[in-house]
Order: structure tokens, then C-alpha cells, then sequence
């Protein structure tokens, strides 16, 4: 069968890449100053197709035709060139924030989109109304009085209203993406210009919509996601010895936030000269102090921070990158919060790299790493349980994954007495993460594939859903199989001098450096449930580069979530080398539209980070 067509059809709201990435921040090419708008890929309409393939049958293929300029009226002069010669099974119709701004009346408003609608049911294709998105006070920036923006507030308003009496007169069916933006602070905040939803708002917007529209295809259990909040925590963008912030995680401990990273010049660890691990700890969320800089030894990596409660105590492990001989080792370390800014030495817990221990029945858990050579001299990894009573002295005792799958970043989920690992491969070939059940009574763990890329892995419930959240690829796995290879290639390439003198390094390499800036700013936090053994997107977050490897906790009804990214800083990428531009930490807030209840006002369930 065929994949569902779906038009998107409207002014510069629908076509989204008018906006600026974040409204709140300079978001300048790295180096320039050069602004960073929401790329095609960060759309509200390409993050839906995304979603929205993992859920329908067949999946779905979203075109849009969002013309920047476009009143109702142009629009109607392009249907049949743009959208109906697309033979679409469903068209949205997005129009009347350029109407507004132009000054259209709600009556002509009105006869154009019957005229729109009256031309798509013609061709069999559903039509799907949609009311503008709002215009705010931003829009005084752009050179307007108040008076003019509250004019304009006024016809815009009387524009949405004529959309949904359309819709009810015609039994049509509406998204009243208007009232999203009046309920949803976050949302309204988020319009470039006073107008045009940035790529943090269209972030939320793609979720929203999704949830609307599956439902009206005949998906019944799609768990809406509501973005409330998302702001960035800490940058060090000036300082180029620690302009790549990392790795994060999260928790909640006696009545405050905790959220830690690592901290350092580049992405990897530098020899002996990689980064530190950060701890910030805040009241509500929105303003951090720092609370500790950990590191295992001066000028020793240390890294990937994870948190644990142990009883009434506190600990963050991170991992140090030591030479041990002739080899670099990773050694997992502990530290003890003993009192306000004051933590333990480190304690050395294992040669390995734990990823969230866990409390699972009267003991501590963990999954961790660690790396073995073959003849050949290439590295493999395993992963294997780790087991403490105390939550300082760890000790190995049952292999999850041999050295044939490579497996390394892994979180567990405890659920009841069951205990499962989520493991990313280095072999992505193949069958992408692994899931993993624990057979007590045999000591062993049975394996199946998701059949999805996702890296760094996060697990958590949020009610009676099993939720993931990592990396993954806004390209199909296939895609990114194949940009990876290219980008391997690219990055490894050393420049030689020819006769010619010096190519370009994408010449040299015989790499496109266009599959070089697809590869990376393909890469996204994304928030999955778990349908089986399956990953189904509900959410990605604004993010692009070097980013993911989430923390998370519960708290009332809205489940926080940091991130890092270097989405605002994007760079242009020539040679290698060119992504390692800043990435800063970045927490976020969402609840799911089915459980209601106001938002952050309830206690704090404990951490599941």
C-alpha cells in the first residue's frame, strides 16, 4: 500500500523556516554573525512526518506548500498547481496570519477558504482546517506601535473565530492551533517577530498537531506530548577550553535539582587533557548556582556523570580515561555529596562505564562497559551487571551483552522485579539498540532487537508507558547508515599536498560536504514510547549536532528532561574538525495531554535518573 499524502498547505506559519531558531538567544553561525534559522529539517511539518510514519500503517508522506507572503487569496491562485496536482489524501489548511497582517476583512477570508475547501473535497482529498497562530506584543520590535500590533491582535482574532464557524457549518474537521498558542505559554513566548513560531515553538507544534491529526486516521493511542518550558542552563560558548558541555544527567534530592555534565575543550577526551564533571544544583528548575566541579585527578578526563540515591545519600558516578601502562583505561569513580558544595574524594568503583545504577530489589545495579582488543588490534566492547550494596563497592556478575554485539551505553529499567537493559551498538548495521531481559534463575539475559539507532539511551515510565529517549537520526537508519560512512571517511581523511597544491578536503576525500552537514545536523534528541520492543517517536526536541544523552525525573505531572545541543551554533561545515563548535546544556519540561492536572505543583516522585 501506498504511504498517506498529506499536504500542508499555507503562508510563512506553514513553510517554518521565516523563523529564527530561538527567539531568546543570538543563535549566530559559530564565528559569524550570521543568524541561524530553522532549517527544513526543524520544521513543525518535518518533525510531524517523522512522528507520525512511526505511528500510522504504511507511514506517511507530509508535503509542504507554505509560501512566505501568502495570504488566502494567493493561496487559492496555487491549489490546484501545488497542492491538488499532488492527488494528496488529506490537506491542512493554514492561513490567516498573513491575511491579518495584510489587513484582509473575515468575510473575503472566509469565501477564499471555502472556495479552497470546496476545491480539495472536489478531488476526493480531505480538507482539515487550521486557525493562524496569534500575534504578540513581540511584533513592536519589528517597527510597529502597540496600537498597530492590537489591530492587528483583533482582525487575527476574528480570523480564527471565521475558521472554526467554517468548520462547523461544514462539519469539517478543525485544529485550533490558535487557542494551542493562547494556552500554551512556551508556545506564545516562542513567536519570532511576534508572529512566526521559532524552532523551539514548532518543536512543540509538531507533537500537538501529530496528536490531533492521528487520531482523525484512525490512531487511537498516540500519548500527546506538551511541551511547557525549555531553556538553556549553562553555556560556556567564549571559553574555548570548555566550550563543549556534555553528557548530562538529572535528579531530585532532598527538596532541590541536581544536574551534572561534563565540561571540556572538545568532544572526545584529549589524551590526558579532556574535560571535568559539573554539578549544578537548583530550587525549581530555572535558576542553577554551581554546586561542584569533580574530577578524578588535575588534567584527567572525567566524564559521563550519573546519579544515585543510596538511602539518604547522594553519589555521582563519572568515568576517568587513565594511562595504565601502554593503554587508556576507563576506571568508574564515585563521589559522596557529604554537606552543601561539599563532596568525597573519588572512590574507584570498576574498570568499566556505568550508565544510571538503579536500586532493583535489595541492592544497587549497574550496567557498564569496557573495551577488549582483538588480534587485529580493533577494540570491542561488552556490557555486563555490576552489583553493590553500599553504592561504593561494585562487583561484576553476569554478562548482558558479549563482545560480538559491541555494546556500550546501556540503561536499565527496573519494573516490579523485572530488570531489562536498553543497550546502544557500536555495530549499527545491524540491528541498532538492544533490548535485554534479566533470567535470574539462569543468571543470563535474553536480547532482541528495537530496530531503531538510538544512542545513550535514557529509560523511564511516565505513568503505565515505558518511555526512551537518546540521539537518533532525523533520516531513516538506512540514510544514516550510509552519511555515517561518509562522515568516517571525511573525518579520518589526513590532507596531502598534490602537484595542484591543496584541494578542498571533501575533493581530496571524494566526500560531498553537503552528506557532511546532513550527517550532522541530522542528529536529535528524540523522546520515544515503547510499543514492545519498538520505539515510536512522540516528541524531539530543538537540537542538531553533537547532542542527546539525556537525564530525566518526575516531578507532579510534568517529567524534566536535560539535554545538550549545539543547535544555536551550528556551524558551517568545510573540514574536519569544523562541528567542534560549542554545545551548551539545556533543560526542558513536558507533560502528557491525557493526565491533565496543573503543572509542577505537586511533590516530587523520586528520581528516576
Amino acid at each position: 500500500m501506498n504511504k498517506t499524502k498529506i499536504v500542508a498547505f499555507g503562508d510563512a506559519v506553514t513553510a517554518g523556516t521565516s523563523a529564527k531558531i530561538d527567539v531568546f538567544h543570538d543563535c549566530f553561525q559559530y564565528g559569524t554573525t550570521t543568524v541561524n534559522m530553522v532549517r527544513e529539517t526543524q520544521t513543525w511539518h518535518s518533525i510531524m512526518a517523522r512522528i507520525m510514519s512511526d505511528w500510522v500503517e504504511n507511514g506517511v508522506h507530509v508535503i509542504h506548500a507554505g509560501m512566505a507572503g501568502d495570504t488566502s487569496q494567493k493561496g487559492l491562485a496555487r491549489l490546484e498547481r501545488e497542492v491538488l496536482s499532488q492527488s494528496p489524501d488529506t490537506v491542512l489548511v493554514m492561513f490567516g496570519a498573513e491575511d491579518a497582517i495584510a489587513g484582509l476583512e473575515p468575510a473575503a477570508f472566509r469565501e477564499n477558504l471555502k472556495k479552497i475547501v470546496q476545491g480539495i473535497a472536489e478531488r476526493n482529498a480531505r480538507p482539515i482546517l487550521m486557525t493562524p497562530t496569534p500575534i504578540s506584543e513581540r511584533m513592536t520590535a519589528t517597527g510597529y506601535t502597540l496600537c498597530e500590533v492590537r489591530q492587528r491582535q483583533e482582525r487575527l482574532s476574528a480570523l480564527a473565530q471565521a475558521v472554526r464557524k467554517l468548520a462547523e457549518e461544514k462539519s469539517l474537521d478543525l485544529i485550533d492551533l490558535h487557542r494551542y498558542f493562547l494556552d500554551n505559554r512556551l508556545a506564545y513566548d516562542h513567536l519570532y517577530e511576534g508572529w512566526l513560531p521559532d524552532g523551539v515553538a514548532q518543536s512543540g507544534m509538531a507533537s500537538f498537531v501529530a496528536g490531533e491529526l492521528l487520531p482523525m486516521l484512525g490512531v487511537k493511542d498516540f500519548p500527546t506530548p506538551i511541551l511547557c518550558d525549555t531553556r538553556k542552563v549553562y553555556s560556556s560558548v567564549k571559553h574555548s577550553a570548555a566550550k563543549l558541555n556534555a553528557f548530562t544527567a538529572l535528579t531530585y534530592f532532598e527538596g532541590e535539582f541536581y544536574l551534572a555534565f561534563r565540561s571540556g575543550a572538545t568532544h572526545g577526551t584529549c589524551g590526558l587533557f579532556g574535560g571535568r564533571t559539573i554539578v549544578l544544583r537548583s530550587p525549581d528548575g530555572i535558576a542553577w548556582v554551581r554546586e561542584a566541579t569533580l574530577q578524578v585527578e588535575a588534567f584527567v578526563e572525567t566524564r559521563d556523570p550519573k546519579f544515585l540515591h543510596v538511602g539518604d545519600r547522594l553519589m555521582v558516578y563519572a568515568v576517568s580515561h587513565e594511562l595504565r601502562g601502554a593503554a587508556v583505561v576507563m576506571i568508574q569513580y564515585g563521589f559522596e555529596r557529604l554537606g552543601p558544595g561539599k563532596w568525597s574524594r573519588p572512590f574507584e568503583c570498576a574498570p568499566s562505564t556505568f550508565w544510571r545504577p538503579r536500586r532493583w530489589r535489595d541492592h544497587y545495579v549497574a550496567a557498564g562497559y569496557n573495551g577488549k582488543f582483538d588480534g587485529e588490534g580493533n577494540q570491542h566492547f561488552e556490557v555486563s551487571l555490576f552489583r553493590s550494596a553500599d553504592g561504593r563497592h561494585w562487583k561484576k556478575t553476569s554478562p548482558i551483552l558479549d563482545l560480538s554485539s559491541d555494546g556500550n551505553e546501556t540503561d536499565l529499567l527496573v519494573e516490579d522485579d523485572r530488570l531489562m537493559a536498553f543497550s546502544r551498538t557500536r555495530d549499527e548495521s545491524r540491528d541498532g539498540m538492544l533490548i535485554a531481559t534479566y533470567i535470574p534463575s539462569e543468571n543470563r539475559w535474553e536480547a532482541v532487537p528495537s530496530g531503531r539507532l538510538i544512542h545513550a539511551p535514557c529509560v523511564f515510565k511516565a505513568g503505565e508507558r515505558t518511555m526512551i529517549m537518546g540521539r537518533y537520526c532525523s533520516q531513516s537508519d538506512e540514510r544514516f547508515r550510509k552519511l555515517r560512512a561518509d562522515w568516517a571517511k571525511f573525518t579520518n581523511y589526513v590532507q596531502q599536498p598534490d602537484e595542484d597544491g591543496y584541494k578542498t578536503v571533501a575533493e581530496a576525500a571524494g566526500v560531498d560536504p553537503a552528506r557532511i552537514e546532513e550527517y550532522h545536523h541530522g542528529l536529535r534528541t528524540g523522546i520515544f514510547v515503547m510499543d514492545g520492543a519498538r520505539p515510536r517517536l512522540v516528541m524531539e526536541l530543538l537540537s542538531a549536532g553533537d547532542s542527546g544523552y539525556t537525564g530525566v525525573v518526575q516531578y507532579g505531572d510534568e517529567i524534566l528532561i536535560s539535554d545538550y545541543s549545539m543547535h544555536e551554533v551550528y556551524p558551517k561545515i568545510e573540514r574536519p574538525g569544523d562541528w567542534e563548535t560549542p554545545c551548551d546544556i539545556y533543560l526542558s519540561r513536558i507533560r502528557f495531554k491525557s493526565r491533565g492536572s496543573s503543572i509542577g505543583r505537586h511533590s516530587p516522585k523520586e528520581s528516576v535518573a
